[in-house]
């Protein structure tokens, strides 16, 4: 392997940066793969993050990630990658909550780049482009030129834009589109925002109006995967889903904290109704109908720490089928990725069997975006 201990850099420092090489008697690492949650972070976009105020890194991160396509194709060729989706992570593309001009020319930038990254490395970068939302009429143009100028194989949404939900009805127009298109959304965790935040507060500063705690943890600690499971909430108790069948959608993290709700919500929301002036219809489900939606429509990768608990609650909901890998390279650092398909070539042998894992590591993405 090419990493060292001075290469090796941590998103979170969530691992410590121990050299690779300590992580290389991991077994099943040949196993053929494709990254569907991976990352890059080139240095114009490193320095737009710094000047919208995400110091010392973003989300309450100690620093920035470190990458470059060269460092992303070793840690590929070291796990026996073939091929990696890559995206914009938090605080995504959509940096000043004031400023929509500067949002899209940041949004059409990084599209530009990680475009020229697949045009490049056709086998071995696929991408999901990023739109400038929560503006509409931008983000109806962008998807466009991201799928008939720039070969997009997809869209990441953060979970949410500026408080922008994804159920809320204003992006009808979007959802449209996406399902005439038939789509792939892969929706990434963000900071949570409630609709009274400060629209002048953006970076590290705004992270203490946006939820409790934030001062004390890294939102990918905590409200990352609230996140997530909120605006998957949102999608499903608003018929969203359902409305537009066509959009087949990517849930990171093995569903975030999602797979210890999810009865419980649908439930709830069943007895409970609509709120009372609220803009979301509430649609009914069960948890045998709402299973057999997000069966049909939804995938969750397995990025993170997901084994010890996550897979097994989500397996006796979904079948091997609905799975992919995810690395969350460059935000997880070498040493911590590789650890974690350790976790994985330990684990799922329980659940299932060298056929399904292969459908995991690699032919569900297949299936989905094409090789």
């Amino acid at each position: 392997m090419k990493f060292s201990q001075s290469t090796c850099y941590s998103v979170a420092s969530i691992f410590a940066c121990t050299c690779v090489q300590a992580a290389s008697g991991l077994t099943g690492l040949s196993t053929p793969k494709i990254d569907t949650h991976s990352h890059v972070y080139p240095d114009w976009y490193r320095q737009a993050v710094i000047d919208a105020g995400w110091v010392p890194g973003p989300d309450g991160n100690a620093a920035p990630p470190f990458w470059n396509v060269s460092y992303h194709l070793d840690f590929m060729a070291a796990n026996n990658i073939e091929k990696s989706y890559v995206s914009c992570s938090s605080p995504g593309t959509n940096l000043y909550p004031n400023d929509t001009a500067t949002n899209i020319h940041i949004t059409r930038e990084f599209n530009n780049y990680t475009s020229d990254l697949k045009q490049k490395y056709p086998n071995k970068f696929g991408f999901f482009a990023s739109l400038p939302l929560p503006d509409i009429n931008a983000a109806l143009l962008e998807i466009d030129r991201a799928l008939d100028e720039l070969d997009a194989d997809g869209f990441v949404f953060l979970s949410n834009h500026w408080g922008l939900y994804h159920g809320d009805p204003k992006l009808a127009p979007v959802y449209k589109k996406l399902n005439d298109r038939k789509a792939v959304i892969f929706i990434h965790p963000t900071n949570p925002c409630p609709k009274d935040a400060p629209a002048n507060i953006t970076g590290t500063p705004r992270l203490n109006y946006v939820a409790p705690l934030m001062w004390a943890y890294q939102a990918p600690v905590l409200e990352f995967f609230f996140d997530a499971a909120r605006t998957v909430s949102d999608l499903i108790l608003t018929g969203t889903v359902q409305k537009y069948a066509n959009v087949r959608w990517i849930i990171p993290h093995c569903g975030g904290v999602l797979p210890a709700v999810f009865e419980r919500f649908l439930r709830t929301s069943s007895l409970l109704g609509a709120k009372v002036g609220t803009d979301r219809p509430a649609v009914p489900y069960t948890l045998a109908n709402a299973t057999a939606l997000l069966q049909k429509q939804f995938w969750f990768d397995l990025a993170g720490f997901s084994m010890s608990s996550q897979i097994w609650s989500m397996s006796r909901l979904f079948g091997p089928n609905k799975f992919l890998y995810g690395s969350d390279f460059a935000f997880t650092a070498p040493v911590g990725a590789i650890a974690l398909t350790g976790d994985m070539n330990t684990t799922l042998p329980q659940i299932y069997n060298q056929t399904e894992i292969g459908w995991i590591f690699k032919e569900n993405a297949v299936g989905l975006l094409g090789k």
